[in-house]
Formats: C-alpha cells, sequence, structure tokens
C-alpha cells in the first residue's frame, strides 16, 4: 500500500538548521530555492562562472557562488543540474567537499540508479522530486497551495536522513498536497520510461502519425492539426481533471464509441510489446548509456534528431495556426519558435 507524507508528519525546523546549496538554477532550480528560502531556510546557489543564470538568482537576494564555494560552505547540497552533466560536476565540484554527516540531495533517481555518481558512505543521499515542472512548484507554493512530490532515500548514513528528507519536502511545498514514498529506482526506471513511451515520445509521434495520415489522406494541413494536436490539450486538461472517465463523459457518444472500438487498434499488442522493449533497455541500463555516451561525444545524434524534429512540416502548420490565435499565451521568453537552438 502506498505511503503517503503530508505537511503533519515533517517537521520543517530540520532544514531550518541547515546550510542549503542549491546547484543549477533552471526550471526545478529557482523554485526549490526560491520555496526553501521563504520557508526560513539558510539557500546559496551554485553556477558555473558566466552563468546566464546568475543575475536572475541575484535578483531574488540569493548569494550565487560557485558550485564548489556552494558545497563547501553548505551541509546539504541539492543537485538540480540537467542529468548529463551532473557526474562531472559532482566529481569535480562538490565530492571534494563533503564530509561525513553532509546530505546529497537529487531531484531526479538518474545518476544514482545508474551508479553515474557514487557518493560516500557516510552521506545521507535522498530524493525530493516535485510531480510538474518548477514554474508550477513556484506558483502553487505562493499561492499557499503545493505540487506532489516524490520522496526516496538511498542513503541513510545519519539515521536521519527520512525526517531531512521530509523536512525538505515540506519546505518547498510538497507535503501540502503530499510526498508518495519510492526509491531512486522506481522513480528512475518509471520516469524515463513515462517520458519515452507515453508522455513525450508516444504522445509526440502519436499526433505527427496522426497528422500526416491525414495530410497524406489530402485532408487540408490545418485541419489535421487542429483534429490531431490543437485539440489534445483539451482532452489532456479533462483527464488531469477527472481521469480518463471525466474525459470521456465529457466527449461526445460518437468519440466515446470510437475511443472504444478504434483505440486498442491503434494501441494494440504490438505496441505493448515495444513499450515492454523500452522499459527494458531503461531497467538494464541501455538508453542510459546511449543517452551519455551521445552527450559525452556532444551530442551529435541528439542535436540530429532535435532539428529533423523541428524540420518537420508539421511545426510550420501550428506556426501558422497560432498566429490566428492569440489567446494562446507563451510565458517563455526565452524561447523562440523556428529555432532548434536553446
Amino acid at each position: 500500500m502506498a505511503v503517503v507524507f503530508y505537511d503533519d508528519q515533517a517537521n520543517l525546523g530540520i532544514i531550518q538548521q541547515r546550510k542549503v546549496a542549491i546547484i543549477g538554477y533552471g526550471s526545478q532550480g529557482h523554485a526549490h530555492a526560491l520555496n526553501l528560502r521563504d520557508s526560513g531556510v539558510d539557500v546559496r546557489i551554485g553556477l558555473q562562472p558566466g552563468s546566464k543564470s546568475a543575475p536572475k538568482a541575484e535578483a531574488e537576494g540569493l548569494r550565487v557562488l560557485t558550485p564548489r564555494e556552494a558545497a563547501a560552505e553548505a551541509d546539504l547540497i541539492m543537485i538540480v543540474a540537467p542529468d548529463q552533466v551532473q557526474r562531472d560536476l559532482y566529481t569535480n565540484e562538490i565530492a571534494p567537499e563533503l564530509k561525513p554527516g553532509d546530505a546529497l540531495f537529487f531531484a531526479h533517481g538518474l545518476n544514482i540508479r545508474f551508479g553515474l555518481i557514487t557518493p560516500p558512505e557516510g552521506v545521507d543521499v535522498c530524493m525530493v522530486a516535485p510531480k510538474g515542472p518548477g514554474h508550477l512548484v513556484r506558483r502553487e507554493f505562493a499561492d499557499g497551495r503545493g505540487v506532489p512530490v516524490l520522496v526516496a532515500v538511498e542513503n541513510d548514513a545519519t539515521g536521519g536522513a527520512w525526517d531531512l528528507a521530509k523536512a525538505y519536502a515540506k519546505g518547498i511545498g510538497g507535503l501540502r498536497a503530499g510526498g508518495l514514498k519510492t526509491t531512486f529506482t522506481e522513480e528512475a526506471e518509471t520516469d524515463l520510461f513515462g517520458e519515452q513511451a507515453v508522455l513525450c515520445g508516444g504522445i509526440s509521434n502519436l499526433m505527427r502519425v496522426g497528422w500526416e495520415t491525414l495530410v497524406e489522406a489530402g485532408y487540408q494541413p490545418e485541419s489535421a492539426y487542429f483534429e490531431c494536436v490543437h485539440e489534445m490539450k483539451l482532452i489532456v486538461d479533462l483527464i488531469y481533471e477527472g481521469g480518463i472517465q471525466k474525459q470521456r463523459w465529457s466527449v461526445s457518444d460518437t468519440a466515446e464509441y470510437g475511443d472504444y472500438v478504434s483505440g486498442p487498434r491503434v494501441i494494440d499488442d504490438h505496441v505493448r510489446d515495444t513499450m515492454r522493449a523500452v522499459l527494458s533497455d531503461i531497467r538494464d541500463g541501455s538508453f542510459v548509456k546511449r543517452f551519455i555516451g551521445d552527450q559525452d561525444a556532444g551530442a551529435p545524434e541528439f542535436k540530429k534528431f532535435r532539428a529533423e524534429a523541428e524540420a518537420h512540416p508539421i511545426e510550420a502548420t501550428g506556426r501558422e495556426l497560432r498566429k490566428l490565435m492569440p489567446f494562446i499565451s507563451n510565458p517563455d521568453d526565452d524561447y523562440t519558435e523556428g529555432t532548434s537552438a536553446r
């Protein structure tokens, strides 16, 4: 049976007695840092010299140090840098400053689960992973609510790691919504699978192939985009609000009947077998080996995939249609449509 922690099961005073370093100030990093600060926690940010994120953190009144300086000052270090850079960041900047009794925190289990980082025995190793993007974690906290979190302890060196992890989760607002007890292995494997088979790889390819099928049959690209891409948000919002059955309750009887008779034709036993193969590649480390190997080589495969996806005609169709819908907001002012660069 699932174990879920809430605010009344965590002592915020435990985290308030620690010196916390947040290594990284991107989507999750800024939310963790600001929420902890507003919860009365002593926070500093660790960023490489010249980081474009430094002025943003400083504008919030946060102290910005190098990763090594931040790790040296702190006795709790949360790494929220991208997965592919954590290994070198840990080896070069954080590990030399770790002392017995320190705590090393993660917001994703990948580097621990797949052995890219091996902390020393005397250090608590914990995970607090919000189930939502950083801007939502921050916004919900500021509004007095919270985003659910996953909480795990890989190494309880001090005997107090679980209490510390729950205090951290409370400090970022996660236990207002609930913290699900899990493991690094479960979080890493289910997260990677969900991203690849359903949330990112599954949905994006389902929409693209649906669009291609209609266009190849002679329908207007714009009509195909509305039906296979644009309306996806309406369906997902309904599922988010009340599950798959609320979505079925909300659509027409025609749509619901089509769901029952045609959905299993698209997502058939072949797809199920493919999903099992994807999960196998994750669990045996094949995916992470391929990803990290590509990143270490300068990411040629990753960049090729990104450029090909951006050049697909479905993207041009979407850009033109969005010009007709000024009510669609784009809150990410550093994102430019039509480019694969970041």
